[in-house]
C-alpha cells in the first residue's frame, strides 16, 4: 500500500475556529481546565510568546488578545470525525488522527514499574503512531484523480478552505510517512508549473511553419510539404490502431504529465533526533541517559539487549521502521446516523445568533449525505441552555422532500425555528439525523409532462414549513371504484416516507434475486450469444470478401449503426407526438359536449349533490360504474351541461341524479 500522511499541526484549534466563524489566523489557544495550563498555541499566538506548559496568568500576559478554548475528550473525538469525514472523498481506507493529549495521559496510565513488565492490556494498546496526523491509503486512487500530484493538491485545496494547515509525505510505509510528514515534509508541485512544462513540451514538438533565416522560399514550401505528408500517414497510422492501443497511449501520455514524488525511506528517518519517535517519556529518558540521540543509534543495538532493557514496544517500533512487522491500522467506518455536537465558545440569547453554527453544521451534514448518496427526511436539533434545571430544547425539522444541500437544510430550518422562542441562553446545540433515504434524481419523462420541478418542490416544502405540516396536503389514489371514495389527502412527509419505503422493498427484493431475474438473465445472455455469433460471421464475411466490396459491406454496417442509434430517438419523439395530438382531439370534443368517458373532472366534490333533472341537459352517456363485489347500487354517469352554464359529470342511481364534479 502507498500512503498518503496528513500532519496537521493545529488541527483541534482550527476545527473550532471553522465551526465558531472565528477570524483565520488569530490568536488562540487551547488549555486544560484542571490544571490551568496552556496545552496549544496558534502560530499567531506562538508569535506573542506563548507556549504550551505556561499559566492563563502568564499567557495573556504577553498576549491580551489570547482567546482561550477549553480542552475537552469530546472536542477531540468531534474534530477527529470532521476530518476523516471530508477525507473519505479522497481515499476508502482512513486512519483517524491520534490526540496528543490523549496519548500523553494514556502513556501515563500505562507506564510500567522498574521491572519493565507491562500488562497484556497495555502491550495492545501500544500500537506505535505519531500524533496530529491522518493518514490515507492513495495506491489505489491514483487514476481516479489522474497523478498523486493531483489528488494531493486537490487534498491541499479543501483543506485550506476549512482553515486548516496541513504537512504530506508519501511512503510504503505508514510509520516512516508519519515522521516524514511531520519533520520533513514533502513539497507540493504547483499545477502552473506542470502546465506549463507540458505547454514547452507541446511547443517543442510543433514545428515552426515561418521560414527559417537564410532559406529560399521554394525550399521552405518543400520542406512544408515533406512535414504535411509525414503528418497525414502519422495520422492514418493512428487510425488503424484498435481501442486497446488507443487508451493504452492516453494513459501513457496522462502518466508522462504526472510527476513522480519522493517518498520517505529509513535512510532519512535515521538522520533524525530520537525524540522524534512516539515512544514514551521514560523510554527516551533512559536512552538519553545511555548516549542515544539519533534514530541510527536506536537502529544499530542488538535486538536481544535492547528488548531486555526497553521491552516489547521498543522491538515492535524497531521492526516496523525496517518494514519487517506489519502495522495494523484501524480504518474509520462511514456511521449509518449522522450525530454531531458543538459546544459554543458564547451565549445566544436569540434565534439568528445561531444561523452561522447552525450553517456551518448542516454543511457538514450536506458532505455527509453526498458521500453516502443519501438524503433526510427529519433531523432533531437540541439547544442546551445555560440554566440548567431548564430542559433541553428539542425540536424536529421537516424535510418532506428528502434534502440534501446545505442551503436548503438550513433554510428551511431556519423557517421552523421563526415560531420558536428561547427561555434562556443557549451554550450548545447538536444535530441528529437518523430518518435518512436513498437520493434520488427528479427526471421528467414525456407521458407525464415535465414532472415535479426543482422549483416546485422547494416551494412546498417552504409552504409546510411555515403553515405546518398538517396544512399542506397532497393527493393520493385508493383502490375504489366509486370517485369519492378513490383518493384520499395525505402529507407529504407521510407521502414521501411511504414512497421510500417502496423504493427500499424493491430494491432489496433485486438484491435478493427473484425467479423472474434468473430467466432474464438467461434470456440476456442467450441474446449476447446470438449477437456475438452474428458478429462473428460478420467479420469472416468481411475478412472474405475484397476490393470494393468489403467497403460497400463496411458502409453497409455503419448505416445501419447509426440507424439502429436514432430508432429509440424517433419512436420515442413519435410516441409523444400522437400522445399531444390524441390529447388535443379529447380537449375538442370536451368543449364540443362529445366525449366519451375518457376524461374525468378536475374538481370532484367532497360527496355528490343531488340534482333535478330538469336544470341539466345530458350530453353524453350513459358510463355505468359498478364493482360486483360491492353492495352499492350501480351507477349510471353522463356528461351533462347545467342551464345556468358550465360542463359538470353528473350519475343517475336509484337513489335520483347526482353532481359528482366540474370540469375546469
Amino acid at each position: 500500500m502507498l500512503w498518503l500522511a496528513v500532519y496537521f499541526p493545529h488541527w483541534l484549534l482550527q476545527y473550532q475556529s471553522y465551526h465558531q466563524g472565528l477570524p483565520q489566523g488569530g490568536e488562540l489557544a487551547l488549555f486544560e481546565r484542571q490544571s490551568s495550563q496552556i496545552l496549544i498555541a496558534s502560530s499567531a499566538a506562538a508569535k506573542q510568546g506563548v507556549e504550551s506548559g505556561q499559566s492563563l496568568a502568564t499567557a495573556q500576559a504577553l498576549c491580551p488578545s489570547l482567546q482561550l478554548l477549553a480542552y475537552e475528550s469530546s472536542l477531540s473525538q468531534e474534530a477527529s470525525h470532521w476530518l476523516c469525514q471530508w477525507s473519505y472523498g479522497y481515499s476508502a481506507r482512513v486512519v483517524p488522527p491520534v490526540c496528543p493529549f490523549e496519548q500523553a495521559q494514556q502513556h501515563r496510565l500505562n507506564k510500567p514499574s522498574k521491572s519493565h513488565k507491562a500488562s497484556k492490556s497495555s502491550r495492545s494498546s501500544d500500537v506505535p503512531s505519531v500524533a496530529d496526523i491522518l493518514l490515507l491509503e492513495v495506491g489505489s486512487m491514483v487514476k481516479i484523480f489522474g497523478g498523486l500530484d493531483r489528488l494531493i493538491r486537490q487534498y491541499q485545496k479543501s483543506a485550506q478552505g476549512y482553515g486548516l494547515e496541513c504537512q504530506f509525505a508519501l511512503g510504503e510505509n505508514a510509520l516512516l510517512a508519519q515522521l516524514g510528514s511531520r519533520y520533513l515534509p514533502l513539497t507540493v508541485p504547483v499545477e502552473a508549473g506542470c502546465d506549463e512544462h507540458r505547454n514547452a513540451e507541446h511547443r517543442n514538438a510543433e514545428p515552426s511553419l515561418e521560414p527559417e533565416k537564410g532559406v529560399t522560399a521554394s525550399t521552405h514550401l518543400a520542406k512544408r510539404e515533406v512535414r504535411e505528408a509525414v503528418q497525414e500517414d502519422k495520422a492514418q497510422g493512428e487510425e488503424g490502431q484498435g481501442e486497446e492501443t488507443k487508451a493504452q497511449s492516453k494513459d501513457d501520455q496522462a502518466g508522462a504529465y504526472s510527476v513522480n514524488l519522493p517518498q520517505i525511506a529509513l535512510k532519512q528517518v535515521a538522520s533524525l533526533p530520537l525524540s522524534v519517535l512516539p515512544l514514551p517519556g521514560h523510554v527516551l529518558q533512559s536512552c538519553e541517559n545511555m548516549g542515544l540521540t539519533q534514530v541510527q543509534a536506536l537502529l544499530a543495538l542488538p535486538l536481544k539487549e535492547l528488548g531486555e532493557r526497553f521491552g516489547e514496544r521498543v522491538l515492535t517500533l524497531q521492526a516496523q521502521l525496517k518494514g519487517q512487522l506489519p502495522q495494523v491500522h484501524e480504518f474509520y467506518q462511514m456511521p449509518e446516523s449522522y450525530r454531531h455536537k458543538l459546544e459554543l465558545l458564547y451565549e445566544v440569547s436569540h434565534l439568528e445568533g445561531l444561523a452561522f453554527p447552525l450553517g456551518r453544521m448542516l454543511a457538514t451534514l450536506s458532505a455527509y449525505l453526498v458521500q453516502r448518496q443519501q438524503a433526510v427526511l427529519a433531523l432533531s436539533l437540541t439547544l442546551v441552555f445555560r440554566d440548567l434545571s431548564l430542559a433541553p430544547l428539542r425540536c424536529e425539522i421537516r424535510y418532506p422532500f428528502a434534502e440534501h444541500r446545505g442551503d436548503a437544510l438550513l433554510k428551511l430550518c431556519r423557517v421552523q425555528l421563526e415560531s420558536l422562542t428561547l427561555a434562556a441562553p443557549v451554550i450548545s446545540l447538536a444535530i441528529q439525523a437518523d430518518t435518512l433515504v436513498p437520493l434520488s434524481v427528479q427526471t421528467s419523462n414525456w407521458w407525464q409532462g415535465e414532472g415535479k420541478s426543482d422549483a416546485s418542490m422547494r416551494l412546498l416544502s417552504l409552504l409546510e414549513a411555515r403553515l405546518g405540516a398538517d396544512k399542506v396536503k397532497g393527493l393520493e389514489h385508493c383502490s375504489h371504484h366509486l370517485p369519492e371514495l378513490s383518493w384520499q389527502s395525505r402529507s407529504l412527509s407521510q407521502s414521501r416516507a411511504s414512497q421510500s419505503q417502496v423504493s427500499q422493498s424493491l430494491v432489496s427484493q433485486s438484491r435478493s434475486g427473484a425467479p423472474g431475474g434468473k430467466l432474464s438473465n438467461q434470456a440476456v445472455s442467450q441474446s449476447t450469444s446470438r449477437q456475438s455469433m452474428s458478429s462473428q460471421s460478420m467479420s469472416s464475411q468481411s475478412v472474405s470478401t475484397q476490393g470494393a466490396s468489403s467497403q460497400k459491406f463496411e458502409s453497409q454496417a455503419l448505416e445501419r449503426q447509426a440507424y439502429d442509434r436514432c430508432a429509440e430517438p424517433r419512436a420515442s419523439y413519435q410516441g409523444k407526438t400522437r400522445a399531444l395530438s390524441e390529447e388535443a382531439i379529447l380537449l375538442a370534443d370536451l368543449f364540443h359536449g362529445l366525449c366519451d368517458g375518457r376524461i374525468r373532472p378536475n374538481w370532484l366534490l367532497r360527496q355528490p349533490e343531488p340534482l333535478e333533472l330538469e336544470s341539466v341537459s345530458l350530453l353524453k352517456g350513459p358510463e355505468r360504474l359498478h364493482s360486483p363485489w360491492s353492495a352499492a347500487s350501480p351507477r349510471d354517469y353522463y356528461l351533462a351541461r347545467m342551464h345556468q352554464g358550465g360542463l359538470c359529470w353528473v350519475f343517475r342511481s336509484p337513489e335520483g341524479l347526482f353532481l359528482q364534479g366540474w370540469f375546469g
